[in-house]
């Protein structure tokens, strides 16, 4: 169970859920941690743009390069990656 509430699609407010529908149309699912950032709005939309800035086909980092930043990222945060 987690300690702050996730935002289901189903429960969603019409805004919410039309950014979980954006997210999804980008090819993502919602993981409960887009569903925790649906308790506010706006945060929502600015990971929605984070989303798509680091896996657009515009991005000027190649796939190679994006991975090598995710996994120094967790290097140096010492995630399990």
């Amino acid at each position: 169970m987690s300690r702050i509430a996730v935002v289901d699609p189903e429960t969603a407010s019409p805004e919410v859920r039309a950014l979980y529908d954006e997210i999804s149309a980008e090819g993502m699912p919602i993981f409960n941690v887009l569903k925790m950032f649906g308790n506010n709005q706006n945060f929502l939309a600015g990971m929605l743009q984070i989303i798509r800035g680091l896996y657009s086909d515009h991005s000027k980092l190649s796939p190679r390069y994006r991975e090598l930043a995710y996994l120094r990222a967790s290097q140096l945060n010492a995630c399990h990656y």
